[in-house]
């Protein structure tokens, strides 16, 4: 890798750990986020470092305690999204026939399905929650997974390795956890951070939508003070750069962090 790469990959890395520290430790340090201080878009001062939102609440109290839900909903989801489209993957490259048959044309049909236009037809029928947030993240995420895994797990098993084990009499599960899994991983697990990504994106997008839980939220900032934002800009500013870190972050510094663990 070169310096260049290497720093881009440090400072992408960098940036999640910061957001994640914010997101998660921000809470506990916030005043309370609901409480008016001030006029509406008042300008940053010493009591108020970012100044205050559309209805004169502290931005900096807000930012702290608006993070924690777009990671503790995504991050579970992600990972069950991940675990179906990998136990599908396998099934279908690993057995073929019917099974790859069925896999593939799940995954076909799902992957058409537009990430956004779920997420409104989910939450306007059933109402906001994390449950609904994780049923579009899987329902979205699984077949993206599934096919990488599926064309990984195809290309594993024409290798000798797998033929030479199953032929020594090891039952299916063992091949696949002790041989498969394996040499499918680095992929798998570099997806993993693109999938994180896409699933911040959409649970923000509830909040920005207006969809989201009452209290701080990093998209629901963003829908609200965007018509302030000439005068004073970080009711919009913070919460689009953290979510932009933590998206970029995800994507990127988890993709380069597996591929320099598992090269």
């Amino acid at each position: 890798m070169s310096a260049a790469r290497r720093a881009l990959t440090l400072l992408a890395l960098a940036g999640l750990l910061g957001v994640l520290a914010v997101a998660l430790l921000g809470p506990l340090l916030a005043g309370d986020p609901e409480r008016i201080v001030d006029l509406p878009y008042a300008p940053p001062s010493g009591a108020h470092p970012l100044g205050t939102d559309e209805a004169g609440r502290d931005v900096l109290d807000r930012v702290l305690a608006g993070g924690r839900e777009l990671v503790l909903v995504p991050l579970p989801a992600t990972a069950l999204a991940t675990l179906l489209g990998v136990v599908l993957g396998v099934l279908g490259g690993y057995f073929g026939g019917v099974a790859d048959a069925l896999v593939s044309r799940v995954d076909y049909l799902l992957l058409g399905l537009p990430p956004v236009l779920v997420l409104l037809v989910v939450v306007n029928g059933w109402g906001y929650s994390p449950w609904t947030i994780t049923a579009v993240v899987v329902l979205t995420g699984t077949p993206f997974v599934s096919r990488v895994t599926r064309t990984e797990t195809q290309q594993a098993v024409r290798n000798g390795y797998v033929v030479t084990a199953f032929a020594g009499g090891h039952p299916h599960l063992a091949v696949i956890t002790r041989e498969l899994l394996p040499n499918i991983a680095r992929p798998v697990l570099a997806d993993f951070g693109t999938r994180l990504a896409i699933a911040v994106t959409l649970t923000a997008a509830v909040g920005f939508l207006g969809f989201g839980s009452a209290g701080a939220n990093w998209g629901a900032m963003i829908s609200e003070n965007v018509e302030g934002i000439r005068l004073t800009p970080w009711g919009v500013a913070a919460p689009a750069l953290l979510l932009g870190a933590l998206t970029v972050g995800a994507n990127l510094g988890l993709d380069r962090l597996v591929g320099r663990v598992l090269r």
